[in-house]
């Protein structure tokens, strides 16, 4: 009876020194190639920036509807014919990048930035964001960004601006 208690208790101790997985990742893999990702976007190479998608990834634009989803072709189209609006552009050097693994084993990469250009019409616009990335085997499958779209709107439109003064 004495060497059961023994036995047991011995399990007990080996049992609560196990540790957790860890699920918080300052730096990883998926993290780096997100880094690059953003890079290639900044430098306008669309190729690279384009490889570390899923063929069927889907991203979101201020919403996580299905129905509004782009495809990753669109999505490039769109960065493409943003970034020809600018004269520059560049996402902060503090941006934070942070991955976690959720208990059913998905991998999502966080990303916070300040993105900032100037218009060519000179408009200056900077614009804090927020992306999260589900990767699945090595690549992006959904994106959502999360960002307040009037500052870019209104450099496209200045107009508007103009015409909300003279209604007051």
């Amino acid at each position: 009876m004495k060497n059961l208690f023994s036995l047991f208790a011995l399990g007990l101790i080996l049992f609560s020194c196990q540790t957790a997985p860890k699920q918080y990742f300052a730096n990883s893999p998926e993290i780096e190639m997100i880094k690059k990702a953003n890079a290639a976007y900044v430098s306008g190479d669309w190729n690279a920036m384009r490889s570390v998608y899923a063929d069927t990834a889907k991203i979101y634009h201020n919403t996580w509807d299905a129905e509004v989803a782009l495809n990753v072709d669109d999505f490039i189209k769109g960065m493409q014919t943003t970034a020809a609006n600018y004269n520059t552009y560049k996402l902060s050097d503090d941006a934070v990048y942070e991955m976690i693994v959720t208990d059913e084993g998905q991998k999502w990469v966080h990303n916070w930035f300040l993105w900032s250009g100037t218009h060519k019409n000179g408009v200056e616009v900077k614009i804090p964001v927020n992306i999260s990335f589900l990767i699945v085997d090595n690549k992006v499958a959904m994106q959502v960004n999360m960002f307040n779209a009037l500052p870019g709107y209104l450099a496209e439109n200045p107009a508007s601006i103009v015409s909300a003064e003279t209604e007051k």
